[in-house]
């Protein structure tokens, strides 16, 4: 314990460095105000576009985001050339992916032989004047979204069973209005669109789809597997089918799932759970009928999937621990140039590096894209700087664990065919082989839980993420080792998680982007709250139910306020309206967020109970970031800590008055 000095000492050295953090952003000013810098109202749009198309990324190998070998004929509209970097460079749309959302009136060679002849390329992109650009764009693309169209989702019901039978009345009427938001949120594709793919970016796809909702207008991969638990709760298994198919097309079509349905996520993937739903869905359907032809169907693509993972997303990786060397699987999209859904986000945030630098980065941003977690502190080098990003050298904890859990569920599907036992057998082996990486690798004695690893540095990352949880809820350990689970559900508790009034958070950094604190995902409390149910511990199975009614009740909670589900809520004191954070405003809708509560509603149906939110502002709770595993050995900062922190201070001081100033040292 630190004694009453070193606590007087800490005082001081506490309000020395806020004396000077105030003197240097003091310094900060004066010396911009003496530069005569001033901050620009379109700082976001800071980058200087090429004056030729040819030069846009020109000294890099630059892998675009439209995969032109898979007969992409619009890649220059929707994922490279002038026509995008003029529409972004002049800001047209406050959100970067409206642009690429928007389909083409004419052919796309058409297109770009007006806009060459209004604008040749003699004329720099940002002497174009932004008036005529707008009148381009208006006359020679259509509105996004336009080439969707509202349906009636296949089987929908009024009063599906499983809902009715929840007891609770005023949960059972919440849960039939949210069946009712299948009906706005079901699309499908205009007839045309199969004739005439080159003049959209709209992967065509024959069946209906659920799609998340706001600006996700297309289908997006991950996001699937939840909205289908809400479907089968729905009773809707004839539409699950339908999205399953989809899905099936584009591993048939490109070998593998893209993020989303559209031409410029063909550079990468998402989280695979594939082949989890369509065991949800045999499993679920089995009750009623056996759905064995579907099964069949569907399992060569499941096969092929995961030969995508297995060939362009694993790396040998050698423990500089052990000397060992491990094929683990990582997020590491095949691109390098910015995302055509987030062009002048992904340009801004770039600007000033030099042009290496900034091919990881794009690559790190689209491979975080790939993770579902755009974006987070589990990707930075520094917690607060995007800049640092560096998803690619990062071996993803959750990741392998889906994989584990792909190989488990195919043995499962394959033991169900006669035919197949061999190869049930076959990926049965393959999931134990997993198990014992994750424990080997990903497992950490001190901590007591699974960690992604860093290769660059070789070292765990020990923050908080709900990632260490994921093993649980895939199963992705040995049965006879409760120990293990045991001793992950205290760290979690130690560290307070289970305090917060609505739900887990996604980290305990707050630094502003969306996968961090105070925000929380269904994704991610669904699978912490199922990995705790189906836990042997009774301890982590009431757990796991007390989470599954704050984030029920804090959903419903904002529901009341604002009449919308949406993608992300804030776990942390008054939850009346949703998350916020990112590089885009909170989307509403929403297709997983229903599927989560609708099956927690009906997994529960027995045992919640009406309780009216209050109306008065929660209590916030601080995220504890300083508890370790066994609180008997935390350390404690000494003298010559307090002591080094003045002089870096001090340093930093210097370093910001002369580099703000000009003064070179």
């Amino acid at each position: 314990m630190i004694n009453r000095t070193n606590a007087r000492f800490a005082d001081t050295a506490l309000r020395i460095f806020l004396s000077l953090f105030i003197i240097a952003q003091i310094t900060s000013v004066f010396c911009n105000a003496l530069n005569g810098k001033e901050q620009s109202a379109q700082a976001l749009v800071k980058w200087k576009p090429p004056r030729h198309s040819k030069h846009i990324f020109a000294t890099i190998d630059a892998s675009h985001m439209c995969d032109e070998s898979q007969n992409v004929k619009n890649a220059y509209i929707y994922c490279y050339g002038r026509i995008l970097h003029a529409v972004n460079y002049h800001a047209l749309y406050k959100d970067s992916k409206d642009f690429v959302d928007m389909p083409l009136q004419d052919l796309p060679n058409n297109t770009q032989a007006e806009f060459d002849k209004q604008f040749p390329e003699s004329i720099p992109i940002e002497q174009i004047k932004k008036e005529e650009l707008q009148e381009f764009i208006n006359k020679h693309f259509l509105a996004p979204g336009s080439e969707l169209e509202a349906c009636k989702p296949d089987g929908w019901q009024e009063f599906p069973d499983k809902i009715m039978a929840i007891q609770d009345p005023h949960m059972r009427d919440w849960a039939l209005a949210l069946n009712t938001i299948w009906k706005t949120l079901c699309r499908r594709m205009i007839s045309t669109i199969a004739n005439k793919k080159e003049q959209y970016s709209l992967i065509y796809m024959p069946h209906q789809f659920i799609a998340p909702g706001g600006r996700f207008r297309e289908f997006y991969y991950w996001d699937a597997y939840w909205i289908i638990k809400g479907l089968m709760a729905s009773h809707m298994f004839d539409m699950a089918k339908q999205m399953m198919r989809n899905l099936a097309l584009m591993v048939d079509n490109f070998g593998f799932i893209p993020n989303g349905g559209r031409i410029y996520y063909l550079r990468r993937s998402q989280p695979p759970l594939l082949s989890p739903m369509v065991y949800e869905y045999y499993e679920s359907n089995h009750t009623i009928r056996h759905d064995d032809d579907f099964l069949r169907e569907m399992l060569p693509t499941l096969e092929k999937e995961l030969t995508f993972w297995d060939d362009h997303r694993t790396v040998t990786y050698m423990d500089p621990e052990t000397k060992l060397p491990y094929t683990a699987y990582r997020y590491c999209a095949d691109s390098n140039v910015p995302r055509p859904e987030s062009f002048k986000e992904d340009m801004a945030a770039s600007a000033g590096m030099h042009e290496a630098d900034q091919a990881f980065f794009y690559k790190s941003m689209a491979s975080a894209a790939e993770s579902g977690w755009d974006f987070s502190s589990r990707w930075f080098r520094e917690s607060n700087n995007l800049s640092t990003i560096e998803t690619v050298d990062i071996l993803p904890v959750d990741l392998n664990a889906f994989m584990c859990w792909n190989f488990n569920v195919l043995s499962d599907l394959f033991s169900t065919i006669a035919d197949y036992r061999k190869k049930s057998r076959f990926y049965q082996d393959r999931r134990l082989k997993m198990m014992e990486m994750m424990d080997d690798l990903f497992y950490n004695s001190t901590t007591g839980a699974w960690h992604d690893v860093n290769m660059r540095t070789g070292l765990h990352n020990t923050n908080f993420y709900p990632s260490i949880a994921i093993p649980l809820f895939t199963n992705c350990y040995n049965d006879l080792d409760q120990e293990k689970s045991e001793r992950l559900f205290q760290l979690m508790k130690n560290l307070g998680l289970f305090q917060f009034p609505g739900g887990i958070p996604t980290s305990l950094v707050a630094n502003g982007q969306q996968w961090d604190f105070p925000n929380g995902w269904s994704p991610l409390n669904h699978m912490i709250i199922e990995g705790l149910r189906k836990s042997e511990n009774p301890l982590m199975q009431e757990e796991g139910f007390r989470l599954a009614e704050k984030w029920v009740y804090a959903n419903y909670k904002v529901y009341k306020h604002t009449k919308h589900m949406w993608e992300k809520y804030n776990v942390n004191g008054d939850s009346k309206n949703p998350g916020s954070g990112g590089e885009y405003e909170v989307q509403d809708g929403f297709g997983w967020s229903n599927g989560v509560i609708l099956d927690l509603l009906v997994n529960y149906y027995d045992r919640f109970s009406w309780i009216e939110p209050p109306d008065e502002k929660t209590e916030t709770v601080q995220p504890d970031t300083t508890v370790s595993p066994d609180s008997s050995n935390a350390l404690r900062p000494s003298k010559l800590s307090y002591w080094s922190l003045i002089t870096l201070t001090l340093m930093n001081l210097l370093i910001v008055f002369c580099c703000r100033c000009g003064i070179v040292l």
